[in-house]
């Protein structure tokens, strides 16, 4: 069997290695969205909660905020825990029937549930499972992805066999599956874009070689086995040491945008991130077009060095939950988000807290996602952003009912207007001939002009989507070439 396609870049972006298979690109979907592949979801997909651990090292505003939209799934030693949980939630005004508790030892050890946590698995019939990488420790390194990896303890974690089994008990309670990993995967580092590719740095290749005993290609194949990822692209690391988690660099938007931190240029790790981000702009998307590549500012906000961790924060449904730093960029932060993704509620946390955010630990890092194992999963792989003139332009949409309940076929909907209008035109998805594929057309609109359109749809169980999911305040667009035929009409 062949290995996925990996990147592996150096200081000076060159690519080191590819390990070529083929990555199909069709027009409503990549392989990893059809029937009979396995699909690791991704952050901004429909979502029952999130996993937060007690006593919390996150704002208890966060906590309020996340159960009053979804479900807070809550960690807890035991039943006396548990008990004075429900105490103070109430006091901060917390409907304690969105509150799920699970009771996991030492409770306290497992705060940072994005690393060690379950990645929601779709197999090839569309069942849904926790897979559950093994989860070894915290090691630090230096930009030699090589190099040795130095050990990185917390006061009180000193166990890392809790954090590896606390999986387990998740799903016990929740009723879920649950698929033991047998290679390293931690959450902070392995950030998937839901159909078929997955980002970390070489930390992750460093750590499954030196403690699990996997080498390059063998943890490559072992990936694209377990967990249906087929297309892997390793970065180099961009700190001059540390523990070196990709969700303190950058941040999927979806499968064709990436948010990159920008430190200012006197900064040490200016130059390795600048090359990361040159490097990334040569790369293709999993639709064969180059990556659409945003910055957000990440000035310091202690010593003049460690700089404000922006790119940690969380999607969360139609919420994205940012840590701030109680510095003037705040601001400037919650704003790019804002213009990232629109329709999102941008929500900024400061924490001044027993833990506070850090420049390699903040919100990201102690939150995960639980996502819905029934969702209405969509996926449409937008026009291009000039298309040539047409008497219509076709748009392909991929819509699974994971609820098994069945589509509202009136619901199903591609919504346009011409830029400019405040009006939405409406036409019904139609069926086609292959498995779960929908179309409708625009009638082609005259040269130059700027289209804007969203999809939308629902099923019998209640659930009901939109892509993009910030629709109708989000939407895409394209714009139509002019002709060059001066006397074409």
């Amino acid at each position: 069997m062949p290995g996925p396609r990996v990147h592996t870049v150096d200081r000076c972006g060159r690519i080191l290695l590819t390990v070529v298979s083929f990555v199909a690109v069709v027009s409503a979907a990549s392989a990893t969205d059809a029937p009979g592949h396995l699909r690791v979801a991704a952050e901004w997909e429909p979502a029952l909660g999130a996993l937060v651990a007690w006593p919390p090292i996150v704002p208890e505003a966060l906590l309020v905020e996340i159960a009053r939209d979804d479900r807070l799934f809550l960690l807890v030693d035991d039943s006396e825990m548990q008990a004075r949980a429900e105490l103070r939630l109430e006091e901060l005004g917390v409907d304690l029937a969105s509150v799920d508790f699970i009771l996991a030892e030492k409770s306290e050890n497992l705060a940072w549930t994005r690393d060690w946590g379950p990645f929601a698995l779709f197999d090839e019939g569309g069942a849904h499972h926790f897979a559950d990488p093994r989860f070894i420790s915290y090691p630090q390194a230096t930009p030699d992805c090589e190099g040795r990896l130095y050990n990185f303890r917390i006061p009180f974690l000193t166990d890392f066999s809790v954090d590896d089994g606390a999986t387990e008990k998740v799903a016990r309670t929740l009723g879920f599956s649950n698929l033991q990993i047998p290679f390293v995967f931690t959450g902070g580092n392995a950030l998937v874009d839901g159909h078929g590719t997955a980002f970390s740095t070489c930390v992750m290749l460093n750590e499954n070689r030196r403690h699990v005993g996997l080498s390059k290609q063998a943890f490559l194949q072992a990936v694209e086995e377990r967990l249906g990822i087929s297309r892997y692209i390793v970065l180099p690391n961009f700190e001059w040491f540390g523990i070196q988690h990709i969700d303190c660099l950058l941040k999927p938007l979806d499968e064709e945008t990436l948010l990159v931190k920008r430190v200012p240029a006197d900064h040490p790790d200016y130059g390795p991130i600048e090359e990361i981000v040159a490097t990334l702009s040569s790369l293709k998307n999993p639709h064969g077009r180059p990556y659409r590549i945003l910055r957000i500012d990440t000035p310091p906000y202690l010593l003049g060095y460690f700089v404000a961790n922006y790119t940690n924060s969380l999607i969360l449904n139609h919420k994205i939950f940012v840590p701030l730093f109680d510095i003037p960029a705040d601001e400037k932060a919650l704003e790019t988000w804002r213009e990232a993704m629109p329709g999102y509620e941008v929500i900024g946390y400061k924490n001044p807290g027993r833990m506070g955010w850090a420049w390699l630990d903040a919100l990201h890092c102690r939150v995960r996602a639980i996502w819905d194992p029934e969702m209405l999963y969509m996926h449409h792989r937008r026009l291009d952003a000039r298309v040539e003139p047409a008497e219509s332009h076709g748009v392909e949409v991929l819509l699974r009912d994971h609820s098994r309940k069945g589509l509202v076929d009136e619901e199903l909907k591609l919504s346009w207007r011409l830029r400019g209008e405040t009006s939405w035109r409406e036409a019904l998805l139609a069926k086609q001939a292959g498995a779960e594929l929908y179309s409708a057309s625009i009638p082609g609109p005259g040269s130059g002009t700027t289209v804007e359109y969203f999809l939308s749809a629902a099923d019998e169980s209640g659930r009901r989507e939109t892509l993009p999911r910030g629709a109708p305040v989000g939407f895409y667009s394209f714009t139509v070439e002019p002709r060059t035929d001066p006397t074409a009409r």
